[in-house]
């Protein structure tokens, strides 16, 4: 497929088949230049080419610009015919390679197929690096909106990337370029039910996303508003729940659901984390301007990850200082002796590759982290440790 880039009038080749086919477009790869690829739309509207024109003007301020990795694949170009059609079709943006969904970090069973050294130090740097990038582009007066998973590229090294950025929400002088979509577990109380394509969003519903995604990184990908229904309570789905505030780690009310049997402890995160998550979903339920802010997220997750010790018996546990006793070394017993952080010697031997073995906790049979991981591409058969960078 041969299109033009707009600024140079430039002809580039599409190779095909595409790499990826979305909702709304498809992603192909660019002869000669590996270090971009092409979104094309499958229909493409005026607006769509409003929108790109306004984010290619006006590009935010990359936090890892100087260190030579892309935090936000934001547009560089658009894309029309080669037979000069007025019709914007696309854009190109960088490519990001080498990189894998955040839920394949934060979802223990994946992370031990797909990268078993990545331990809990990483974790925390990738959620300091995610506050990075959305501090960036909120303070350039853009939204993500659409916080999810699919959204959030993370390398072994913990670098962070955004994508999908076409989606995020754009101001243009008194226009507004809404971001359409949403996913009910990242989506605040105030937003549950609301038809996205009528409001305006604000950096207040981004930091409700953005710490839904913290607290999974941190706690082992278990969701902030997942847990067990106590007592004759009906089972509501996670979008519900966070409308009416079942937050079940909250010290101030009773609600109707306890943590989940399989979660982590919330005693793993650092008092001034846990602290941060109580002001965003329980302080921040009906007001949401007292939400912790991307920038506050850094500091705090730059101190927690400065307040790590290290496991005697496994040097790829790293816990909080003020814990007695290593949690991963008494969830590791609690799961019948599979390390959600494998030592060294394990991946080796390559123990990290063996199933997940299901095993009673009180009155439930538990496949510890049952939900569905999407394939892994291939699983590495010698694993260098990674270098978190900032």
């Amino acid at each position: 497929m041969l299109l033009r880039l707009e600024r140079n009038g430039k002809l580039i080749t599409l190779r095909t088949p595409p790499l990826a086919l979305g909702g709304e477009a498809y992603l192909y790869a660019v002869d000669g230049d590996d270090s971009i690829i092409a979104k094309v739309y499958h229909k493409p509207t005026p607006e769509r080419g409003d929108k790109l024109a306004a984010m290619i003007a006006n590009p935010p301020l990359d936090p890892m610009a100087g260190s030579g990795h892309v935090s936000i694949a934001w547009p560089i170009d658009r894309l029309f015919s080669y037979e000069d059609e007025p019709r914007c079709l696309g854009f190109i943006m960088p490519r990001i390679p080498h990189t894998h969904s955040i839920f394949e970090y934060y979802n223990p069973k994946t992370r031990r197929q797909l990268c078993p050294l990545f331990h809990y130090r990483y974790l925390i740097r990738t959620a300091r690096n995610l506050a990075s990038a959305f501090n960036a582009l909120h303070a350039t007066g853009y939204v993500v909106g659409d916080v999810n998973e699919s959204n959030i590229l993370v390398s072994e090294s913990a670098l962070v990337t955004l994508v999908d950025t076409d989606s995020f929400q754009v101001p243009l002088g008194a226009t507004t370029f809404r971001c359409p979509v949403g996913k009910p577990e990242f989506t605040p109380p105030e937003l549950q039910n609301v038809r996205f394509r009528e409001i305006d969003r604000t950096p207040e519903h981004d930091a409700f996303g953005l710490a839904v995604m913290i607290f999974l990184l941190l706690m082992e990908g278990t969701h902030p508003f997942a847990g067990r229904v106590v007592g004759d309570e009906e089972m509501l789905p996670l979008g519900d729940r966070i409308a009416l505030n079942y937050y079940p780690y909250s010290i101030s009310r009773s609600v109707p659901y306890e943590p989940m049997p399989t979660a982590p402890p919330i005693g793993v995160m650092h008092p001034d984390v846990r602290a941060m998550m109580r002001q965003c979903f329980e302080v921040g339920h009906t007001n949401p301007s007292l939400r912790p802010h991307a920038a506050t997220w850094q500091q705090v997750l730059d101190l927690a990850e400065s307040n790590l010790r290290l496991c005697r018996a496994n040097t790829q546990h790293f816990y909080r200082f003020g814990l007695g006793t290593c949690p991963w070394c008494e969830r590791m017993a609690m799961l019948g002796g599979w390390d959600p952080f494998p030592s060294r010697k394990a991946v080796k031997r390559g123990e990290h590759l063996q199933p997940v073995i299901t095993r009673p906790i009180g009155m439930l049979v538990i496949d510890p982290y049952g939900n569905t991981p999407p394939t892994v591409e291939k699983t590495p058969q010698k694993q260098p440790e990674p270098t978190p960078q900032s």
